[in-house]
């Protein structure tokens, strides 16, 4: 192949970039790096925040629901039928149960605890409402202390779907993992 030969360094049509190499000088470039990798720190961390900010009004209707249905397991059992759909799913470490078994279970389980109390501290991970249905994801901090047993703190990431009934969410899925304690 002696008929084709390499042309010289900038020899050849002067529309080829390849042979035309622009040198950028080095102070502009690192300057132009640290200006693009601040602009993109501004942009990532401020939208969480604005979107999280934004979101604590609608929030705040679902956490309210949460505190109330988890305060009636520790108090008024069957009161959770005000804060769940009759159908509702119930699903806890892979466990799926209705809301009349669930009911069922808490009363047989705290029927011999004494003077038991209650903490609930929900923190949302994330909100999505469409028209009449939401979904929220919620780690969850439980404390529960009863005479002289002893405590237990139970750490557990819950997913919730919440249907409208009429003016009122009800929850219609309620899917929780426990977090083992040595990732709390």
């Amino acid at each position: 192949m002696d008929f084709i030969r390499e042309a010289p360094r900038g020899v050849g049509c002067k529309n080829h970039k390849a042979n035309f190499k622009k040198e950028i000088p080095v102070p502009y470039s690192k300057i132009g790096r640290w200006i693009l990798f601040i602009a993109l720190c501004i942009l990532i961390g401020e939208s969480p925040l604005r979107a999280a900010e934004s979101d604590a009004p609608k929030d705040a209707t679902f956490v309210k629901i949460l505190e109330g249905a988890y305060h009636a397991s520790c108090d008024d059992v069957d009161r959770l039928r005000d804060y769940y759909r009759a159908d509702a799913q119930i699903i806890h470490d892979g466990r799926l149960t209705t809301l009349n078994e669930t009911i069922k279970e808490i009363k047989e389980s705290i029927r011999p605890l004494q003077g038991l109390h209650c903490s609930y501290q929900p923190r949302v991970r994330g909100t999505r409402i469409s028209g009449e249905m939401a979904y929220l994801i919620v780690h969850e901090s439980i404390r529960l202390s009863a005479g002289a047993v002893e405590p237990q703190q139970i750490e557990q990431i819950c997913n919730y779907v919440f249907l409208k009934e009429g003016s009122q969410w009800k929850i219609a899925v309620d899917h929780c993992s426990t977090i083992p304690g040595e990732a709390v």
